[in-house]
């Protein structure tokens, strides 16, 4: 039997007898196992590839605006590729592209940090780009899984980014609005949502601006998203005028760098002369009762944790001028556990229990599973030992000002790598920390872009929680940042300094710190699935259906 084409028009289709019917499987009628063989589009091969690199190079330039441009135009680009229909292999394959561009000194560090030879190196960065660019993938699969709903106020795109950025982990962890550190109006919607909620308002855009210019929509719920940048716009002008200047109580601050190579340090005698060359810079910066702040590792051995006072002669830095001290050092408790740690030392001497480090760098500081697995260890020798701290910090120096009064200065310390992780930062401020100080070693980096990524996500935790930011590192960049994400301070790495800085003292909670956090996020997946879930039928759960009256735009959804 023969079926005549359907003439020009709406698509009509002929219907066969019942007993010669056999339905035809659309793609969206295949599993979504099937679904991810199945080839890409042209255009999602463009858009995906173009968008991840383009967002690869934004990294490049981290900190100015030319970062936030180009990742709007890696925002937009990424929009049209998921619109464009199925393109999971694409969004890998940029991934992986992307990851290499943004990301390539992670190679140096692994052989530096962890002690790998070059084939070891290149096995560790070959895995961590991998796993990295899985996050593209998941981006156009959640994409894809979402319900029509979504569609009605542009909210499929922003969706899938921030729902993918929190359930993918990521070792280097970065987030999308972080690009956008530049445009300070516009990030300060971070101390309600943090930086997701930067990555959700640019991609809300960019899903407006795509299906209006590209797929010929108009929609009033569109206007949503225009209004929400307007007021995310005026809520940080307002922020801007709020905190442009130090608030209430102020505090001098003396950040100090003293440049060192990695490999130098591992010499006792340079360590030793390293050591005197940063306390030399604290001397000649010093101010009575400021707070001076030395990098990771300064003090290069290992103090026991009930140590009490700097001792005589001091193996901890003090002066008799009503200075404090924040050191980073090593420790250890009596049954032997050793620590990365920091340690505060009181104007009078005194010296109070000490932080330990809680997030260890894997590979570097401790080798993953080697607790249950101890032949590890000798897969890499150069890795340390250290034990994980368990509780976050607060520390409370007795000060005295000017005039003679007494107040209590309350102080944060997150070391290394910690100032990257969000949950720290806030749980530090809930605890009522004033000031949130990171004392880091970023030598492991070498001359790379490293150090000034990690400076760029760290930015983050003053914007979320209203604090001022203080970074010390070995090799840089050391700096002061205000509760906008601005750098109002900075030593440029392989470089020695110091910078004197007055910063306000702040208690108030924002909103991120106080109730919200990620909380919006997890409801978002909530509201998702249940929507996913009501609109699917419980026979076909894993099969996506296209209704043969879909437009393109829809199809692509």
């Amino acid at each position: 039997m023969s079926i005549a084409p359907s003439p020009p028009g709406p698509s009509v289709r002929a219907e066969r007898p019942a007993a010669f019917h056999r339905p035809e499987l659309s793609p969206r009628a295949r599993p979504v196992a099937a679904a991810w063989l199945a080839p890409s589009s042209a255009a999602a091969w463009v858009g995906w590839v173009a968008g991840v690199t383009i967002l690869g190079l934004a990294w490049l330039v981290p900190e100015t605006i030319a970062a936030a441009g180009l990742a709007w135009l890696a925002a937009l680009a990424m929009v049209y590729a998921m619109r464009s229909g199925r393109g999971y292999l694409a969004a890998y394959v940029g991934g992986v592209v992307g990851h290499i561009i943004a990301f390539h000194w992670v190679f140096g560090t692994v052989a530096s940090f962890g002690g790998f030879p070059v084939v070891g190196s290149a096995a560790v960065f070959a895995l961590f780009v991998a796993s990295g660019a899985i996050q593209f993938p998941a981006i156009a699969l959640i994409h894809r899984l979402l319900p029509g709903a979504f569609d009605a106020l542009a909210l499929r795109a922003p969706t899938a980014v921030v729902l993918a950025e929190l359930l993918i982990p990521r070792l280097f962890p970065w987030n999308f609005g972080h690009t956008q550190v530049a445009l300070t109006p516009l990030v300060q919607v971070a101390d309600v949502g943090g930086a997701m909620a930067v990555s959700f308002l640019v991609f809300w855009i960019a899903e407006v601006a795509v299906r209006v210019v590209a797929f010929r929509e108009r929609r009033w719920g569109f206007l949503a998203p225009a209004a929400a940048l307007g007021l995310a716009l005026a809520y940080g002008m307002s922020i801007v005028n709020q905190y442009g200047s130090p608030r209430g109580a102020t505090q001098q601050v003396i950040v100090v760098q003293g440049h060192v190579a990695n490999d130098e340090r591992r010499d006792i005698k340079v360590a030793r002369a390293y050591l005197a060359r940063i306390f030399d810079l604290s001397r000649k910066a010093a101010r009575p009762g400021s707070l001076v702040v030395w990098p990771e590792g300064a003090v290069p051995v290992y103090l026991p944790a009930a140590i009490g006072t700097v001792g005589d002669p001091p193996v901890l830095p003090w002066s008799d001028d009503g200075s404090a001290y924040l050191v980073g050092a090593y420790s250890f408790l009596p049954n032997e556990e050793k620590f990365n740690a920091a340690f505060a030392v009181h104007p009078d001497g005194q010296v109070p229990l000490p932080y330990f480090k809680q997030v260890l760098i894997p590979f570097g500081e401790a080798m993953p599973l080697a607790s249950y697995f101890p032949a590890l260890r000798k897969l890499n020798a150069k890795a340390g030992a250290f034990s994980a701290g368990t509780e976050t910090k607060v520390f409370e120096y007795p000060m005295r000002r000017a005039d003679g009064s007494s107040y209590t200065l309350k102080v944060a310390p997150l070391i290394c790598y910690e100032d990257t992780v969000p949950a720290l930062s806030r749980e530090a401020a809930q605890k009522g920390a004033e000031l949130l100080v990171n004392i880091t070693s970023d030598a492991w980096f070498g001359r790379s872009l490293a150090p000034r990524q990690h400076h760029l996500i760290a930015a983050f935790r003053a914007i979320e929680n209203r604090r001022y930011l203080i970074r010390s590192t070995t090799t840089g960049c050391s700096a002061v940042v205000d509760p906008l994400g601005r750098t109002i301070g900075r030593i440029e790495p392989f470089s020695e300094g110091t910078i004197t800085a007055t910063v306000g003292l702040l208690s108030e909670l924002s909103p991120y710190t106080a109730r919200v956090g990620d909380r919006p996020w997890w409801c978002l997946l909530a509201v998702a699935a249940v929507l996913r879930l009501g609109t699917t039928r419980p026979r076909n759960w894993l099969v996506l259906r296209r209704s043969p009256e879909s437009t393109p735009s829809a199809e692509a959804a």
